[in-house]
């Protein structure tokens, strides 16, 4: 794909280098320049073909308006490019951040469940008999909640 590109780009350098030195013929035209001026019209029409050819390769490559809006308006169209990733970059955070929230919901919803069964057990007289370090975990956990959220266990 680059080759593609890298050709085209070969070809509008010489044209775009065509186009000045006819400026320069044309700014300071003489009558003996006359076969210069001819040939340089020539070599911008040959120019002309070979981009219409390349653009037959191309065909399938779409450009965003926006990209052409930013050439208009006379800035740098890679500032389009660098835009949309800062735009993609910013909205995989927002949804890491979900994601992430989600795993905390469920990671607390299921310390809770383990939390209450226990809870339900100590009641019952039915008390884990060795301390494990999930039911430490559990209690202590269940402990920071209460702290911070200042709630009581009905």
């Amino acid at each position: 794909m680059a080759e593609k590109f890298d050709h085209l780009e070969e070809h509008l350098e010489k044209f775009v280098e065509n186009i000045r030195q006819l400026g320069i013929i044309v700014s300071d035209f003489q009558p003996s320049s006359q076969a210069g001026l001819s040939q340089k019209l020539n070599f911008i029409v040959t120019g002309l073909q070979d981009i219409d050819k390349c653009r037959q390769q191309l065909h399938d490559i779409t450009v965003p308006l926006e990209v052409f809006e930013y050439i208009d308006q006379g800035r740098n169209p890679q500032l389009y490019t660098k835009e949309c990733l800062e735009r993609a970059l910013a909205k995989n955070e927002q949804v890491k951040g979900k994601i992430d929230t989600m795993k905390v919901r469920q990671t607390g919803s299921d310390v809770c469940t383990r939390t209450r069964e226990l809870l339900a057990s100590l009641r019952t007289g039915l008390a884990p008999t060795l301390w494990t370090a999930e039911y430490c975990y559990t209690v202590g956990f269940l402990a920071c909640i209460i702290v911070t959220l200042n709630v009581t266990e009905p």
